[in-house]
């Protein structure tokens, strides 16, 4: 493996060692009671916010083909999506049991741990991608995807999907770099994706630059041109990371106890994962069936609604890594008061961000469509986002942390009713039965948010000091 990547490494170097060669130091000494939850959240909120602009910049750039194009990006990405929430059984675990191996001074296990992340996303990805690439059509079809948004998905779905394998094996490699405490490094490679993604769509989408016009083609493989440029920095980052670098026997070993410990960690992770992906599925469904207007604004909306999930999601972030620190530490009383700190930022930010994206509505999706019935269809959705959304970043902080303290099984089996019952019932209900349409789904989004949000803190008060915290859970994971 070393020889392999030599080249490759002293082609490179010159270009990145400056900028990555300080991101390389790891950090030995943590100070939990110095790191306040602004400093652990804003690079993650940051390297989703680059996230969020490829998402944006696809959306933006397909639009200027039309709105079925529009349509089929945001039905294919929902259901590559979907399928991706089966490797949160295992990066769910990677990322917990390196960073365990990397603080208790095992660099040796933490590397065998990332040698399992890369073999069992690899094997999986292949066959994801080998699905994709012949399944594709079929895949759409169950999804009840429009006729006259067929053509684009199944171009766009058949390449990106075929590629899934590389969006695997990056998602694994950037989860045990951040598990080492490299966090930076991510960042900047998530940068620098984004700008070669824009730059590789505004020459194949629109023909300029000298390369042809491939219109919904070219989104699709300037994203896989992008992402696996973003996979080979990357892996020459992980590689770097560990002194002595990757050995055979790495590679040749079964380490039956470090599998049997990322399972014990994954599997209660992802079940909300997985019934997460699974229900969007069934909901994108029900929308393909309301026809290719509100499936387009369904599209818009959700692509709208990313840019102020980067708060919840870097918040409950860094909440996550705060609370561990401090059940680590037994500071239960800081842990519990810690929790209720970050609730009220949290829920407030989305609450200005939603209103905000409200209040430019028809801005925004002026640059999106031109189309007056996705407009119209649309603005009514803002609005109640400025509701679901608050409401999903308290339940999110909530579960977080209700996680860390071995409350996962309770946490899965609440998500599992709420995202079926509550979520994708009151959305046939409503939406379909009913007749309200994107409306009612939307309200049985809120309700769902609503019940689950509700539950997770009133476990969560179960963890007061006063009612020795944490030493029920802790029964559930001394072993892991």
């Amino acid at each position: 493996m070393d020889g392999g990547l030599g080249p490759f490494c002293n082609a490179v170097e010159p270009i990145y060692g400056s900028v990555l060669e300080g991101v390389f130091t790891i950090m030995s000494k943590q100070a939990t009671d110095r790191i306040s939850l602004w400093q652990l959240s804003w690079p993650i909120g940051i390297e989703l916010f680059f996230q969020f602009l490829m998402g944006t910049a696809d959306t933006l750039m397909v639009s200027r083909i039309g709105d079925h194009a529009v349509s089929a990006v945001g039905i294919s990405n929902q259901i590559i999506q979907s399928a991706l929430t089966l490797f949160a059984l295992i990066n769910a675990g990677v990322s917990v049991v390196v960073a365990r191996k990397w603080g208790a001074g095992r660099p040796d296990l933490a590397r065998k741990t990332s040698v399992i992340a890369l073999q069992a996303n690899l094997a999986a990805g292949l066959v994801l991608s080998l699905f994709f690439l012949f399944g594709a059509s079929s895949a759409l079809l169950r999804m009840g995807t429009p006729e006259e948004v067929l053509p684009y998905a199944g171009t766009y779905l058949t390449v990106v999907g075929a590629g899934t394998v590389v969006v695997v094996l990056h998602g694994a490699i950037n989860a045990v770099i951040r598990s080492i405490g490299n966090t930076r490094g991510p960042m900047y490679i998530t940068f620098g994706m984004n700008v070669l993604h824009v730059l590789l769509n505004y020459a194949l989408i629109f023909g300029e630059l000298g390369f042809p016009e491939m219109g919904i083609a070219g989104a699709a493989l300037s994203t896989m041109i992008s992402r696996a440029a973003a996979l080979a920095v990357t892996l020459w980052l992980l590689w770097r990371s560990f002194h002595p670098y990757w050995s055979r026997e790495d590679w040749t070993t079964l380490e039956r106890p470090l599998w049997r410990e990322i399972l014990s960690i994954g599997l209660p992770v992802s079940v909300t994962a997985l019934s997460w992906g699974y229900s969007q599925m069934l909901m994108l469904g029900m929308v393909a069936r309301m026809g290719p207007v509100s499936l387009a604004s369904y599209t818009y909306v959700q692509t709208i609604q990313q840019f102020p999930w980067i708060f919840a999601s870097a918040i409950a972030g860094g909440l996550g890594i705060r609370i561990a620190q401090l059940y680590g530490a037994r500071r239960f009383q800081e842990m519990y008061a810690g929790f209720y700190r970050a609730l009220a930022p949290c829920a407030l930010l989305l609450v200005v961000t939603t209103s905000a994206t409200y209040a430019l509505g028809p801005l925004i999706m002026a640059q999106f469509t031109s189309d007056p019935s996705i407009v119209a269809l649309s603005l009514p959705l803002l609005a109640i986002c400025m509701v679901w959304q608050p409401m999903r970043s308290i339940g999110l902080c909530a579960a977080t942390s209700l996680n860390v303290v071995g409350e996962a099984r309770a946490v899965g089996l609440m998500a599992v009713f709420g995202m079926w019952v509550l979520a994708a019932g009151g959305a046939y209900v409503l939406g379909i039965q009913l007749g309200l349409g994107l409306t009612g789904l939307f309200l049985a989004l809120i309700a769902d948010e609503i019940v689950r949000a509700s539950f997770y803190v009133l476990r969560w008060r179960r963890q007061k000091p006063g009612l020795r915290v944490g030493e029920a859970s802790a029964a559930s994971t001394r072993g892991i």
